[in-house]
């Protein structure tokens, strides 16, 4: 009888077994496809970010193609105003007309060209939700660049005729320009990440750009000197550059 009992013990502990090794595999399984299922997710939107990139760049080239294309025209059409040494008023107004247009065009591709650039860093870096730094204003998120600058040309439609156009507006300053001694410190208005150093003849100038939390970047352009390096963290009130007007 006890012999029995035993075997009838033992093939319970054996049926036990056998269940939990059959969970165990069933749980190691499923564990498997949905690690497999997450790879072919990541392979699907590592192939996705890379034709994005892929397509960017593209972008970005016809547009600096497009661009010394308009400079070459522009600098044709110079010469040619030259030769024609205004023998003609009326020539000569439309000539200057066109130059404009075509000046425009320049300046309206080179900012758009900094955008596209800035398109491509956040494609490939994730900002994410940055910490507020110790010294960050307690009642601002962003502050003033230079706390003591003028300002010399709002944001809003402009009458200079160097701003592109914008919507129904012929010029629109995209921007706030602020006016301080040469030189002078340009602070970061927020905790963030430094995403683009960079320079242009037409445009920005000098320029930095940083990326905040929430999808928010700063742009700060015409600087005689920038103070910091792509993927640098900064804290607000960080120089980051120096007043000038390039």
């Amino acid at each position: 009888m006890t012999r029995i009992s035993d075997l009838n013990v033992a093939g319970a502990q054996a049926a036990e077994i056998k269940e939990s090794l059959k969970q165990d595999l069933e749980a190691q399984q499923k564990e498997r496809e949905k690690q497999e299922a997450a790879r072919v997710e990541q392979v699907k939107l590592r192939d996705q970010l890379n034709s994005d990139l892929s397509q960017l760049k593209t972008l970005q080239a016809q547009q600096e193609a497009s661009l010394d294309q308009l400079q070459s025209k522009i600098d044709e059409t110079r010469a040619e105003l030259v030769r024609l040494n205004y023998q003609s008023a009326q020539l000569a107004q439309a000539v200057t007309q066109m130059l404009q247009e075509q000046q425009d065009a320049i300046i309206a591709a080179a900012m758009q060209s900094v955008w596209t650039q800035l398109q491509l860093w956040v494609q490939s870096n994730n900002v994410g939700q940055i910490p507020t730094s110790s010294g960050h204003s307690t009642k601002f998120r962003f502050i003033w660049p230079e706390p003591q600058a003028q300002i010399s040309q709002p944001f809003g439609p402009s009458t200079y005729w160097f701003e592109p156009p914008y919507g129904s507006y012929p010029h629109f300053h995209t921007g706030i320009d602020l006016v301080s001694p040469f030189g002078t410190p340009v602070l970061a208005a927020d905790d963030g990440v430094v995403a683009l150093v960079g320079s242009s003849s037409s445009g920005y100038g000098n320029y930095v750009v940083i990326a905040h939390s929430g999808g928010l970047n700063t742009l700060y352009g015409h600087l005689s000197t920038s103070l910091v390096k792509v993927g640098q963290s900064v804290t607000q009130g960080t120089p980051v550059g120096l007043e000038g007007s390039t």
